[in-house]
């Protein structure tokens, strides 16, 4: 398990662990580190690591790490989408969804700022309507078959939930949390609960801060009826939840609370007096002085309500110097229509309540255009797996002959200096697997297998299950001489893997055989490599035999 210990470890040795669950595990950790107390320099080093040694999943995480921090900083905007660029690319190199959702939400969320707000432009909410939508699938799949994959799925959900937030579709915000809280009930290993935990208390934050804003931009509008009834529904945390907060959370939270208790009529009758002076202290320590506004704006509403709006004026000026944070717009603007309402220009306060509407209604249309673009990125999304389907092994997600066909047809027309690599693999006694252990058992070993090779390509590359326990590789090179052991590799991490995970007593190992040359001429390279295979094989299995031709 991760503890402070471990995370001393690394920084003062500056290296990953060796085992890469627990490297995962880390990355996830110094994600929490980083909210409180960054440590730039090691993130880099590590992320440079997990590169090097070829764990995206954990490169991924470290980049996220990364771009959390710069953006806490105040980076330029030139930096964040540095970091986005890699943290999108490491996560293409995972294939994993979840973790391509995840990468594409911190795009939007961290990258679409008001310094550089065409960034993104019109494609904010498509980025993000991809995302959900790979979610969605991926939360269809069944339980057993999410495995460690199912980590990261609430993050995930979370980081989706926070950019919606970001653009002021605080509807569709609450969404993804529901979706991250269920997300949060699939069981996993006892060793990946710190991550729960600290994403649970993010998501208890986060709930709150969502229903805190559409309250607030509801009751600008006048809308007082359906502000209480958003306040009233908010989700709070349990006192478990509430329990394991660190202190100055737990007093944020307090403050969100307090301000929606006054909105849904649940806070006892107070006067501007009635501030906690307590928690008004203690919100001193927060890195945000807006959740001292929301004390003040919650007073300010009470007196609002009684009809006392030169009270009302006086508490929200108090607020607004400490609101002035374009990431929680609402509040702020709450807090300027609440100081206008002691003026007695009748001109000026019809013309901002006009403004005010002006303002929803064009937040209600870009929120409808998100649902549009949400509900076709699904349809797009069933009918991308519709076809990929004719083109991928159902039982281990490599491709099958169709692909290889198409793959092969590209090859031939490549040029004479494109180089690849072809590499035939075959589980040894296979037969012998499936009779002493079964064939549930033996299917689970082809999964594996797949996995092994699946992780050993890239996208621009193509594995295939040629069929029963045959594979292919297809693999690009760059120019040159060098002659990668890409066959002997696959070999050795076979035989390194823990099979009595699989199956009591098991044993797995492979023959392969390799062939290198030019692109075009691949269909030489797979006669070759099949010739080597057979080499491999009569030399006594578990070997590899490669060849450039």
């Amino acid at each position: 398990m991760i503890t402070a210990a471990s995370i001393a470890r690394a920084e003062a040795t500056g290296l990953l662990p060796p085992d890469r669950l627990a490297a995962r595990l880390l990355a996830h950790a110094l994600i929490e580190r980083t909210q409180v107390a960054p440590r730039p320099e090691l993130v880099d080093r590590l992320a440079e690591q997990a590169r090097a040694a070829r764990w995206p999943e954990v490169h991924l995480l470290l980049r996220h790490c990364q771009l959390i921090g710069r953006h806490l900083s105040g980076a330029a905007w030139d930096a964040l989408r540095e970091s986005s660029d890699a943290m999108v690319q490491a996560a293409e190199d995972t294939r994993d969804e979840i973790l391509i959702a995840l990468a594409l939400a911190s795009r939007v969320l961290f990258v679409a700022e008001v310094e550089h707000p065409e960034s993104l432009g019109e494609e904010a909410d498509g980025l993000l309507a991809r995302a959900v939508a790979m979610l969605d699938d991926v939360t269809g799949e069944p339980v057993a078959g999410l495995g460690l994959r199912a980590v990261e799925l609430p993050a995930a959900y979370v980081e989706c939930g926070q950019a919606y937030h970001r653009l002021g579709l605080w509807e569709l915000e609450e969404e993804m949390y529901a979706r991250a809280a269920a997300a949060l009930e699939i069981p996993l290993p006892p060793v990946t609960w710190p991550v729960r935990t600290f994403t649970r208390r993010v998501l208890v934050f986060n709930r709150l801060e969502g229903s805190t804003a559409l309250t607030c931009a509801l009751l600008e509008v006048g809308d007082r009826e359906t502000a209480r009834k958003v306040a009233a529904g908010a989700v709070r945390p349990t006192v478990t939840e509430r329990a394991d907060l660190p202190p100055i959370w737990a007093s944020e939270i307090r403050a969100l609370e307090y301000f929606l208790d006054v909105v849904a009529d649940d806070a006892p009758a107070i006067s501007p007096a009635d501030i906690p002076a307590e928690l008004y202290a203690q919100l001193g320590a927060s890195t945000w002085l807006g959740y001292r506004a929301c004390l003040l704006l919650g007073a300010a509403i009470a007196a609002h309500d009684d009809g006392d709006d030169i009270s009302a004026a006086a508490l929200a000026e108090r607020a607004l110097p400490m609101v002035g944070d374009h990431h929680k717009p609402s509040i702020t603007t709450l807090a300027m229509h609440l100081a206008a309402q002691s003026t007695r220009d009748e001109a000026a306060l019809r013309y901002s309540r006009h403004l005010a509407s002006l303002r929803w209604q064009a937040r209600l249309v870009v929120l409808g255009a998100a649902r549009s673009r949400l509900a076709a990125a699904r349809v797009l999304r069933k009918n991308e797996q519709l076809s990929r389907k004719a083109y991928v092994d159902a039982l281990t997600g490599l491709g099958n002959r169709h692909a290889e066909t198409r793959h092969l047809a590209r090859l031939r027309r490549r040029g004479p200096r494109e180089r690849l690599a072809v590499v035939l693999v075959d589980v040894d006694h296979f037969k012998t697997v499936n009779d002493t252990f079964g064939h549930v058992v033996g299917d689970d070993v082809l999964r594996v297998v797949g996995a092994m090779l699946q992780a050993a390509v890239r996208p621009s590359d193509l594995a295939v299950r040629i069929g029963g326990d045959e594979f292919l590789l297809l693999i690009d090179l760059p120019p040159g001489d060098e002659v990668p052991q890409i066959a002997s590799g696959l070999v050795r991490t076979v035989s390194l893997h823990r099979w009595a995970n699989v199956a009591p007593a098991l044993q797995v190992s492979i023959s392969a055989g390799q062939a290198v040359g030019a692109a075009a001429d691949v269909d030489q390279l797979v006669r070759a490599a099949d010739d080597n295979l057979y080499r491999a094989k009569a030399a006594g299995r578990g070997r590899a035999v490669a060849a450039t031709i």
